[in-house]
């Protein structure tokens, strides 16, 4: 159980996890389509190369980037004691 005066700085570091997933995910699927129509100049296995980074790499980066949430915030929870026993 987290102590009273250790809430603030935990929600502090949960919300900033939050946060620095969700800007790692809104900056990907904004910044694939601006280099969307030089990538697909090229091809890869006969697909242009930007919709293949777009099928493939971005389902990449966001698995990529909720496992790194999900094992930091796990650190954080053992870090202030609110482990979840199963």
């Amino acid at each position: 159980m987290i102590e009273d005066q250790q809430r603030p700085r935990y929600w502090l570091i949960t919300v900033s996890i939050i946060l620095a997933v969700a800007s790692l995910t809104i900056i990907s699927t904004m910044l694939m389509p601006l280099f969307a129509p030089e990538l697909n100049l090229d091809n890869l296995l006969g697909f242009p190369l930007g919709f293949y980074f777009a099928a493939q790499g971005l389902v990449i980066v966001l698995i990529v980037a909720v496992n790194w949430a999900g094992s930091w915030q796990a650190e954080v929870d053992r870090k202030f004691g609110a482990i979840e026993d199963l």
